[in-house]
């Protein structure tokens, strides 16, 4: 097993070593059951959050071992990346990585916890949304392009928000781990394309669209059409 755990976390090195056995136990409260599985850990006062990814299958296995950073490594990585570029997302604590005969089969990424509240919620999931949430939303997206990232995944869910006595929104991006980075401001193509998993909801996905294209001085109805094409090539690629 491999475990690289933050300079700040050593003291609880030993705990952090026994992630993968407290999931096998299905210890702690469970927070995600899906593809991948997220628990919420605690230890001396201390809480983590802890995702284990699922066990990759052999062609991974081999691509992980030599020639790939895993999802948990990346996790760790990007972390860091986000950070000095001044995007907020849970701090690293320490990542694993399982192995058999050799060959990777299953990592783990611990986070500290954070605050905030799934933006979809509020948004892809009532009637009448927020617009002062999507607005937030859209300015996210601008200053994490304007700082060269790409989130791998804009899927609403993984923008967590809070909202303070002023009215004023901070996000915590989660789920970083399939993110890109450029120097300076990605392409105009790259940054279209980095908005359709954002939601199917049309009447929401048109809003943020037109909203994300008025900031960047595109024309707004054009980006609008082109964006639905890609949600429409999307959506028939993974789900048709």
């Amino acid at each position: 097993m491999k475990l690289i755990v933050a300079d700040n976390y050593r003291p609880v090195e030993g705990f952090l070593a026994t992630v993968p056995q407290l999931f096998r136990r299905e210890e702690g409260e469970l927070i995600y059951e899906g593809r991948n599985e997220v628990r919420r850990l605690e230890h001396k006062g201390l809480v983590f959050i802890a995702k284990r990814y699922k066990r990759v299958n052999p062609v991974q296995q081999v691509a992980y071992t030599f020639f790939r950073k895993t999802k948990a490594e990346r996790a760790y990585l990007f972390a860091q990346e986000y950070r000095k570029r001044g995007i907020k997302t849970p701090r690293e604590v320490a990542y694993i990585e399982t192995s058999e005969l050799g060959l990777f089969t299953t990592g783990y990424f611990i986070s500290e916890e954070c605050r905030g509240r799934e933006t979809h919620l509020a948004l892809r999931e009532v009637e009448h949304y927020d617009p002062e949430l999507a607005e937030a939303v859209v300015r996210q997206l601008v200053l994490m392009h304007s700082k060269g990232i790409l989130h791998g995944d804009t899927n609403l869910s993984n923008f967590l928000y809070e909202r303070d006595t002023s009215g004023k929104f901070s996000f915590t991006m989660i789920d970083i781990n399939r993110s890109h980075f450029t120097d300076g401001w990605p392409t105009d193509e790259q940054c279209m394309e980095n908005l359709v998993r954002l939601t199917h909801r049309r009447d929401l996905y048109a809003d943020l669209v037109a909203q994300y294209a008025g900031l960047r001085a595109w024309p707004q109805e054009e980006a609008v059409n082109e964006a639905l094409r890609r949600l429409d090539r999307f959506e028939r690629k993974h789900f048709w």
